[in-house]
């Protein structure tokens, strides 16, 4: 059940980052992973995945946005950084994903 939970909850913010609702990030944090173009590598999804569902199941824990946050704000810059641009990643495949049911 607790799975099943943590799958819904983190689906729907994949699905609110893919029309640009990003409540788990402060701008700042959005700014700070994709400043470095040298940082920014070709990360595959399954790479993604796994990062954004290890830290999703240690954060999923708070009920609130709010709480969420504080708990990636505590994180290592490296290790938010990582986070960051794994969920932008997965946001990236949602909506291209969706492109291609379009066509």
């Amino acid at each position: 059940m607790r799975k099943m939970q943590e799958a819904q909850g983190l689906d729907q913010l994949i699905e609110a980052g893919s029309t640009g609702y990003l409540p788990l990030f402060y701008q700042e944090w959005i700014t700070e992973s994709f400043a470095d173009k040298n940082e920014v590598r070709k990360m595959s999804f399954s790479r993604a995945a796994e990062t954004v569902h290890k830290v999703y199941a240690q954060i999923e824990k708070h009920h609130t946005i709010e709480r969420k946050k504080t708990a990636i704000q505590a994180m290592k810059n490296d290790e938010r950084k990582d986070f960051v641009l794994s969920f932008m990643k997965m946001v990236e495949y949602r909506t291209l994903d969706r492109l291609k049911e379009l066509h």
